[in-house]
């Protein structure tokens, strides 16, 4: 940000003598009056320690004499002499208003300084001014003899509101002639129009500096860069100096207020986010309510079978829904028979959750003490119980609550300038996710998961006391459908199935029966064993069952739905700490690894909310993100 000094001006006198011409305004030399040894301690100050003059000009300087108590000296000599820089034909008739001088009471002595002319109306010089007295050190005061004879002094503040509780030790001061601060890239210096101004001697913080022979014409700017005891810059800024508003032979004031903090992020990185759930979700238990239902009574897949088939046969579909939840006296004739023959209620396996929707479970005979049709229904799985007990069918819930307990996203920020100072433009897209404690982790890219807004854009972040804080932005993360592939690819594809519909095709296509040197397997198979014990003719359930299995594999993949939104269901917002790992002033990592490489920034952290069919919940993230290389 640039910034036009606010500026004050501290006076330098001119000759005010009559016999400035004939005599330079030179004194009569004095004598110091006789007396013992000269008191001890003596030190010489100038102020001020430099001058600007103009060709023909005059400055004033003024020099103190103190004793080892810090005591004004009075009475005792001063001489003075000046030394010429001879470069580009040095400066011709330069003179002092006396070579000699007795300090005042204040143990003070002023001295003018007149300017002789330049070789060159385009080159400057400077000479050293030397006031030097006996048992004393000299002092020393620089005259810059230029047809520019302006001054300004810099004077450097940090904004510390935004630095936290960081520690500055320098200030660099960088100046700029014929340049104006909005064309000065503070995260790219390399790229000014010119070169600054040399030497670049950091001050420490809290001082000044002043620059001489500044332009009266046209503008500059000076840069500061605030540094800690690294010398790594923390904070910087810049402020121009309007020429005009310099006076002649008067050192201007101009205050550079620091704001821009560093390091700064611009550039885009790969992040990696992790959510934990600290406990299930409403919609989980729902998700596990409906894959539980292969063995959470003791004769599943059974009586789980004989459910969807007898819900297949509605007598009316519009208010009995194919949903595998068979309902006395609503499911037709053929319904009311097989539910005659089914066994009496008993209570689920434990450890299973109970649903509002679960069917009852039966036992292995009916009311009347005949053989239930679940037990017939089992038996049809005698030749396959190998296979199904190492389907380990018992164990999705489980499986899913693992499934669930985390999610990880792997995305991209990348980081462009905004407005104002310290504010930067964020865009986030959303790359992969992953569910780390699946039983076979994998990554489904949001492209294969077809999710409609994977970016957020134009977010408005700011940085402050090394924090980039991110405010909220929205994308439709569908967790539920992101965990039916995860589920997929993790818990059904080892058994051989890639998906719920298959599964059912699989597990009830074990079923067997040997029909008179026929085997029947599968619907065919129901058919002929609960058709024969309801005695009616073959074929009564085939449609039933076919209709029924297939609504129990939509069921199952629909589950996974109540983890859903409608439109954006995924909001984040969070900080992270920024990270220069090389001192460069640009951004490397946005947190990391307490303690990785030797910096304690700690990761990032993120506030999430998902909002689904049934509820919506709020859970903690972390993240970190590296600059990707090669990429601004």
């Amino acid at each position: 940000m640039s910034r036009v000094m606010h500026v004050w001006a501290t006076a330098s006198g001119v000759c005010v003598l009559v016999a400035v011409a004939a005599t330079g305004c030179r004194s009569n030399v004095p004598v110091q009056p006789p007396d013992g040894a000269p008191p001890s301690g003596l030190s010489l100050s100038a102020t001020p320690d430099s001058l600007v003059i103009r060709p023909a000009g005059s400055g004033r300087l003024q020099f103190v004499l103190r004793d080892g108590q810090n005591l004004p000296v009075s009475d005792y000599l001063v001489d003075f002499s000046i030394a010429g820089d001879a470069s580009d034909g040095g400066v011709a008739g330069t003179q002092l208003s006396t070579e000699q001088a007795l300090t005042d009471s204040n143990g003070s002595v002023e001295l003018e300084v007149i300017a002789g002319n330049l070789a060159s109306d385009n080159s400057s010089v400077t000479l050293v001014l030397h006031a030097s007295c006996r048992e004393c050190a000299s002092a020393l005061a620089d005259i810059l003899v230029t047809t520019n004879a302006y001054s300004v002094a810099i004077l450097p503040v940090p904004a510390y509101d935004l630095l936290g509780s960081e520690t500055l030790t320098t200030t660099r001061l960088l100046f700029y002639d014929n340049t104006t601060c909005s064309l000065l890239d503070l995260n790219n210096l390399n790229a000014a129009p010119n070169r600054p101004r040399p030497p670049h001697v950091p001050i420490a913080i809290g001082s000044s500096l002043v620059f001489f022979g500044v332009a009266a014409q046209g503008n500059s700017a000076v840069v500061g860069q605030a540094m800690d005891g690294s010398n790594v810059v923390r904070i910087g800024g810049c402020v121009d100096v309007p020429g005009p508003s310099l006076l002649e032979s008067q050192t201007i004031q101009a205050t550079l207020y620091m704001d821009h903090l560093f390091p700064v992020p611009l550039g885009t990185y790969q992040a990696v986010s992790s959510f934990a759930f600290a406990s299930p979700l409403s919609a989980t238990v729902l998700i596990q309510s409906a894959w539980q239902q292969w063995a959470r009574c003791p004769l599943d897949p059974a009586r789980l079978w004989l459910d969807c088939t007898i819900a297949a046969l509605a007598s009316d579909p519009a208010t009995d829904p194919n949903d595998c939840l068979p309902v006395p006296g609503a499911e037709g004739t053929l319904g009311n028979l097989i539910l005659a023959h089914r066994g009496k209620t008993v209570a689920p396996l434990s450890g299973t959750v109970a649903s509002a929707t679960d069917t009852p479970c039966h036992d292995r005979t009916d009311s009347a003490g005949r053989t239930s049709l679940e037990v017939t229904v089992d038996a049809l799985f005698s030749g396959a119980r190998a296979r199904l007990t190492g389907a380990n069918l018992g164990a999705f819930p489980t499986e899913i609550a693992t499934l669930l307990d985390s999610v990880r996203l792997d995305s991209v920020l990348t980081v462009t300038e905004a407005s104002p100072t310290n504010s930067f433009f964020v865009s986030h897209a959303l790359g992969s996710l992953t569910f780390p404690d699946a039983p076979a982790p994998n990554s489904f890219p949001t492209s294969v998961l077809g999710l409609p807004e994977t970016t957020a854009l134009w977010i408005l972040a700011t940085l402050k006391k090394d924090q980039l804080t991110i405010p909220e932005h929205g994308f439709t993360l569908r967790l539920g459908t992101s965990a039916r592939y995860a589920f997929e690819a993790g818990s059904l594809a080892p058994r051989g199935a890639p998906d719920a519909g298959s599964l059912v095709t699989f597990i009830f296509g074990l079923a067997q029966l040997s029909d008179h040197g026929t085997l029947l397997t599968g619907c065919s198979a129901l058919d002929a064993v609960v058709c024969d014990e309801i005695q009616q003719p073959r074929g009564c359930l085939v449609a039933a069952c076919q209709t029924g299995l297939a609504a129990l594999g939509t069921n199952l993949s629909g589950a996974f739905a109540n983890l859903n939104g409608d439109g954006l269901d995924f909001f984040l917002s969070g900080l992270a700490p920024v990270v220069d790992l090389d001192g460069n002033g640009q951004v490397d990592a946005l947190g990391m690894a307490s303690g990785s490489g030797g910096f304690a920034a700690g990761p990032g952290l993120w506030s999430a909310e998902i909002r689904s069919h049934t509820a919506s919940f709020e859970i903690p993230g972390s993240w970190a993100a590296s600059r990707v290389a090669n990429m601004p």
